[in-house]
C-alpha cells in the first residue's frame, strides 16, 4: 500500500503531476520515478509537479524528485515544482536543490 497518490493532468502542453500523501521510500517514490520517465520517454520538454497536498518528504522522495529532474534535462527539459509546502521548501533548501527546480530563464 502506498503512502502516495499521483495524479497525471495537463496544464497547455505540459503534464502535471499531482501529488498527495508521504513522498517516501517505498512504492509511491518508485511509481513517481516510474511517472517521470514516461513523461521524459513522451518527449516533454517541461513537466510540472504540484506538491500542495504532500504532507511528507523523506530522502528518498527527494531522490526521486532529482532523478525526475535528470531524465528531463538529458533532453533538454525542466522540472518545476509547484505550491511547495514551507516545510517542503525547506528541506530543499537545506539540502541545497531549490536551484535544480527554479524556472529556467526565457
Amino acid at each position: 500500500m502506498t503512502n502516495l497518490e499521483i495524479i497525471r493532468a495537463t496544464s497547455g502542453d505540459s503534464p502535471v503531476l499531482k501529488l498527495k500523501g508521504r513522498l517516501t521510500l517505498g512504492e509511491g517514490s518508485r511509481a513517481l520515478r516510474g511517472l517521470i520517465s514516461d513523461v521524459a520517454a513522451e518527449g516533454h520538454k517541461l513537466l510540472i509537479i504540484d506538491l500542495e497536498q504532500v504532507s511528507y518528504v523523506d530522502s528518498s522522495g527527494l531522490g526521486a524528485l532529482v532523478s525526475g529532474f535528470n531524465s528531463l534535462k538529458a533532453q533538454g527539459g525542466f522540472v518545476q515544482l509547484i505550491n511547495v509546502p514551507a516545510r517542503v521548501q525547506a528541506l530543499l533548501e537545506m539540502s541545497g536543490l531549490t536551484i535544480l527546480f527554479r524556472a529556467p530563464a526565457p
